[in-house]
């Protein structure tokens, strides 16, 4: 005697999505990365004289908090063209929260620094006057009093060193450039 057997149809990627959809952050282990954003900014900004051996901000790009505690990984890129500065450039990261540098010495933004930054970090003493450049820092932000659902928030600044003129500007006009920002939040 012959016996039919039947089973329902079984998608394994289904049932994985289902699972992974029902993990809560709680429930992850300590360095997964629970959140992500992204951001670009094409806009031209120009730093003159005044900004010299001085950051201005770029752009402010953000990531609401998914979980109380955790640590932000801040990536960035900034591309320019500077002219009449043989000293470098660097760029530095910035939170908002309590205007302290993460990628810095704990320099006070737009205040005169000689020697409290490496301005070392591209062309100086190079002997270029006029030059482009793209910048990328990483910084760990382990601020971890941000709170759930907080608008975390971090200021890309750029600069250059030089004590008697200069000029830079951050997305040249006339080129496709733009700068980008990634930001991940990492449980603790």
């Amino acid at each position: 005697m012959a016996v039919a057997i039947t089973k329902p149809t079984f998608n394994i990627r289904d049932k994985l999505a289902e699972i992974g959809a029902n993990i809560a952050t709680s429930q992850m282990p300590s360095g997964t990365i629970i959140n992500t954003a992204y951001s670009e900014y094409s806009t031209q900004v120009h730093i003159t004289t005044t900004g010299r051996r001085k950051y201005a901000t770029i752009w402010t790009p953000y990531i609401n908090a998914r979980e109380s505690g955790s640590d932000f990984l801040v990536m960035a890129d900034v591309q320019g063209y500077v002219s009449s500065s043989v000293d470098g450039v660097n760029m530095g990261i910035q939170r908002v929260i309590d205007d302290s540098w993460i990628t810095l010495a704990n320099e006070v933004r737009n205040s005169d620094a000689a020697n409290a930054d490496n301005w070392m970090a591209m062309f100086h003493n190079s002997g270029l006057v006029n030059y482009s450049f793209s910048r990328t820092r990483f910084a760990m932000d382990t601020y971890r009093n941000y709170k759930a659902g907080q608008k975390v928030t971090y200021d890309i600044c750029a600069g250059y060193h030089n004590s008697t003129q200069g000029d830079m500007k951050i997305n040249y006009s006339g080129y496709n450039s733009q700068c980008t920002a990634f930001i991940m939040e990492i449980k603790q």
